[in-house]
């Protein structure tokens, strides 16, 4: 599932992470299955998307066992925070188009409480915005759609989340409320309308993301950028990131050892972080969503 991304302009990028389009068609559709599918890890953003194909997608949310929500064509939805790793497949002709909000975004800009969206993909109606999401140029069209909005920054969450994320997913909750001169109380509240979940599983995600970064920065111009997407499944292949590294990373992040590392990869990425790393480096998906 081929896979565009565009960067808003100037104030927006402090709510807005990128404007995006996914599209399936036959030609890359995977030779063992009519569907294309694409992992979404856990990452603290939400997103509005809109179903501008012919044909119907589906979500898989992990954090809600054996659920399967649809996205309809013609239809716009509201993806709220994750707690654990999602796959979206969809069919030949399935194009979809997205906002994906920076943690709290979707809260400055709509000043909707997050947490009836957590894990889940909502009904949602903006028939303005669902007409650009159809037009080209996406970025043009929705940069001045969204420079019109105005932009709620009680609390200023978005500074809140550089905190978190300089800290690298290792500051306490009180420690950030203390910085914030607010009870924890407080601080939890603002959580739940900016993100829809609390502070500590919010702080969680953030490591596991810095978890990502190194881990993809590490293999940054690997050979995956041509190596085949796909081969066969049960072909024995090397472990491209040795113990010894994950450990470290583990260590420096504050994980108490290798299986808590591997634990919150299953939950926040569905995969072992030795898998991701050989994606990195390889390119190849061993018949996985990446």
């Amino acid at each position: 599932m081929p896979h565009l991304e565009f960067k808003p302009a100037g104030p927006l990028a402090d709510y807005i992470d990128a404007y995006w389009i996914r599209k399936t068609s036959s030609d890359i559709a995977s030779s063992d299955t009519a569907s294309s599918g694409r992992r979404v890890y856990a990452d603290g953003c939400a997103d509005i998307i809109v179903n501008a194909g012919s044909t119907t997608a589906w979500f898989h949310p992990m954090a809600i066992a054996g659920q399967a929500i649809p996205l309809q064509p013609g239809q716009m939805y509201l993806g709220g925070t994750m707690t654990a790793y999602g796959v979206v497949t969809a069919p030949d002709g399935c194009i979809l188009t997205g906002i994906r909000f920076r943690p709290g975004g979707f809260y400055a800009l709509y000043q909707q409480p997050m947490a009836p969206a957590v894990d889940s993909l909502l009904a949602f109606s903006e028939p303005d915005l669902h007409s650009l999401m159809r037009k080209e140029p996406l970025a043009l069209h929705l940069d001045n759609y969204f420079s019109a909005k105005k932009i709620n920054t009680r609390h200023d969450f978005s500074a809140i989340y550089q905190v978190i994320y300089a800290s690298k997913g290792q500051i306490t909750v009180e420690a950030l409320a203390g910085e914030w001169h607010m009870s924890t109380r407080t601080m939890e509240r603002v959580f739940a309308e900016n993100v829809g979940i609390p502070p500590k599983e919010f702080i969680l995600i953030v490591r596991f993301q810095e978890v990502l970064r190194r881990l993809r920065e590490g293999h940054a111009g690997a050979s995956h950028r041509t190596a085949p997407e796909t081969i066969h499944r049960d072909r024995a292949v090397p472990d491209i990131a040795p113990r010894e590294s994950l450990l470290r990373i583990a260590f420096e992040l504050g994980y108490h050892d290798h299986a808590h590392l591997t634990n919150a990869f299953k939950k926040y990425a569905g995969i072992l972080p030795s898998e991701l790393s050989r994606f990195y480096k390889t390119g190849m998906s061993f018949g996985q969503y990446f």
